[in-house]
């Protein structure tokens, strides 16, 4: 059974908000995009050369401090591109420039890191960190995690070059002083870099996201039960078909022969692509919004007309 955590932190551009992890004795669950999401920036807001992860350290923080061993942190939906230089830095770590005078770890501010201090109390021995992610990005790069997902976060493509610069040094100075390479790590771009960068300073394990959290949840066997299964995703995509959630549960259905029915943000799939997920119907907000601004103000308005519309069509199911 698992409590939930509800504390003030700082949102990706530094304002508080309230925001919450769940938990056991032994065990947290942090989402990322619950405090350093795109989800909580208007679209005129993103900017991932300014936004941090900050927020995500401090829920971390908040864990270590009741006695939470095992940290797992689910990577998506965010907002930033530093990798991960944020939570450290709630985690009592320093970066300094080239001065030695102290850097604030923003996407634009990455470039500058010449020195990163470990905590002046380091972190039990004891405790482990988990990254939940479903991407095979490395840290920087033409796939890398700012060429590839910063133009979403509202970069430019002059920041995503900066961006993509400051990661590239992070890494350089995470081996100088840690010793770790966290370059090409598979999937150390997920999340703006944030795999890359706890790995390099928490020696954390990257897991696949779907995999674990299904098995913590006993998918499998709940599919194999259901009648109908219904699912979503932010932006349906060929990305969705590579080891993230919509693809494992499409697997799952087509093992057992369950009908699947998604409910999207956008559907961008050509309808080759889409055939391969054996979804029907495919809901797409974008496909009712009048445009992004009231997709992202009203997608639980949106929601809730797609639900009824799938309830009437489907009465025998209620």
């Amino acid at each position: 059974y698992l409590e939930k955590a509800t504390l003030p932190i700082a949102d990706p551009l530094g304002r508080t908000i309230t925001a919450s992890y769940l938990y056991d004795e032994q065990s947290a669950f942090i989402e990322v995009a619950s405090a350093s999401g795109l989800v909580l920036l208007a679209s005129s807001e993103r900017n991932p050369l300014r936004t941090s992860s900050f927020g995500t350290g401090q829920m971390v923080f908040h864990a270590l401090e009741n006695g939470i061993q095992n940290i797992f942190l689910l990577l998506g939906g965010s907002a930033t591109n530093d990798a991960g230089m944020g939570i450290a830095n709630a985690l009592g770590f320093v970066f300094l420039d080239k001065n030695q005078r102290e850097v604030l770890p923003a996407g634009q501010q990455l470039r500058h890191i010449h020195q990163i201090l470990p905590p002046k109390q380091s972190i039990p021995e004891n405790v482990t960190f988990t990254l939940l992610c479903d991407v095979n990005n490395p840290l920087y790069g033409p796939n890398g995690a700012a060429r590839i997902y910063a133009k979403q976060k509202g970069a430019t493509d002059a920041a995503i070059l900066l961006l993509d610069e400051g990661l590239k040094n992070v890494a350089r100075v995470i081996q100088q002083d840690f010793g770790q390479d966290v370059s090409s790590i598979p999937g150390g771009g997920a999340a703006g870099g944030i795999a890359a960068g706890l790995c390099g300073l928490l020696q954390a394990q990257l897991q696949s996201g779907f995999d674990t959290l299904a098995k913590l949840t006993r998918l499998e066997q709940a599919i194999e039960e259901a009648d109908w299964v219904i699912s979503g995703e932010g932006r349906l995509d060929h990305q969705s078909l590579q080891g993230k959630v919509v693809g494992g549960v499409a697997a799952f259905c087509r093992q057992f022969g369950k009908p699947l029915s998604l409910f999207t943000g956008s559907c961008q799939l050509p309808p080759s692509e889409a055939g391969t997920l054996t979804a029907n119907p495919v809901f797409s907000i974008l496909d009712r919004a009048s445009g992004p601004e009231d997709a992202f103000k009203n997608a639980g308005t949106h929601l809730q007309e797609m639900a009824r519309q799938f309830g009437q069509s489907r009465p025998f199911l209620f």
